[in-house]
């Protein structure tokens, strides 16, 4: 698998073998658009704004780069938001109706969490996560490896009770978002802070899984890095835009 990272910070995207996102609130600023025709699929953990932000225009700069539309997943209540309140002919045009022989914008497949899918050569699962909306991490797998790709979310258990059944699970990206002062803020908010990832990262019986850290809140990011490095947990990287892995 190759994972570039997009949006870290305000905003949440990843790239996946080039044509997969996972999240889509920072695209089209980063990706030329040739790079843009290429997205087949975006797997969204919710549906708040910082997350799906991007996905309007990048149909709009992809119409004739592609032949069919681009797949956007997730559960049936996440989808559901987003028809209701993005795709509803008020915010933006309702690019599901619209799309027919001429022009293909946009499909809607939703996932049940718990239960693993294919898409291309990838096994995926989605497990609920705790935050403010319905939220789910993805486990991704191929054939040598896995990642958890964990969105927006305070203490939770159940994905970590999944990620101790994975054997082969060589990555996990999961946000920070503030700093420890504010963490009753990110407690009713369904963040974490580095009080609460340490914490969290207690609940995986392998310690010495390589942990990556995105959404660092900007006027916060010097304190919650400080924050961080002050856990001593060496396996710690915090992301950089356009970092880009192999596993």
């Amino acid at each position: 698998m190759e994972i570039k990272v997009l949006g870290c910070r305000e905003t949440t995207s990843f790239l996946l073998n080039e044509s997969l996102l996972l999240d889509a609130g920072y695209v089209i600023d980063v990706l030329k658009i040739e790079e843009q025709d290429k997205i087949k699929h975006i797997l969204l953990t919710h549906s708040h704004l910082d997350h799906i932000r991007d996905i309007p225009m990048l149909i709009d700069n992809t119409i004739e780069g592609r032949s069919d539309p681009i797949n956007l997943i997730g559960t049936e209540r996440t989808l559901t938001q987003i028809r209701s309140h993005l795709f509803n002919d008020s915010i933006w045009p309702d690019l599901v109706r619209l799309s027919g022989k001429n022009f293909s914008f946009l499909r809607f497949k939703s996932i049940k969490s718990g239960r693993d899918f294919s898409l291309n050569e990838l096994t995926i699962r989605a497990i609920e996560v705790s935050h403010t909306v319905e939220t789910v991490g993805y486990f991704i797998t191929d054939n040598n490896a896995s990642i958890l790709y964990i969105g927006d979310t305070g203490p939770t258990e159940k994905i970590w009770r999944e990620a101790n059944k994975f054997q082969e699970l060589k990555a996990i990206f999961i946000e920070t978002a503030f700093p420890n002062r504010l963490l009753d803020f990110a407690n009713n908010s369904g963040h974490l802070v580095p009080l609460t990832l340490k914490s969290e990262l207690q609940k995986l019986n392998d310690s010495h899984i390589p942990i990556f850290i995105f959404h660092l809140k900007p006027r916060y990011s010097e304190t919650i890095k400080e924050e961080i490095e002050a856990i001593g947990n060496t396996n710690i990287t915090i992301l950089q835009s356009e970092d880009s892995f192999e596993f």
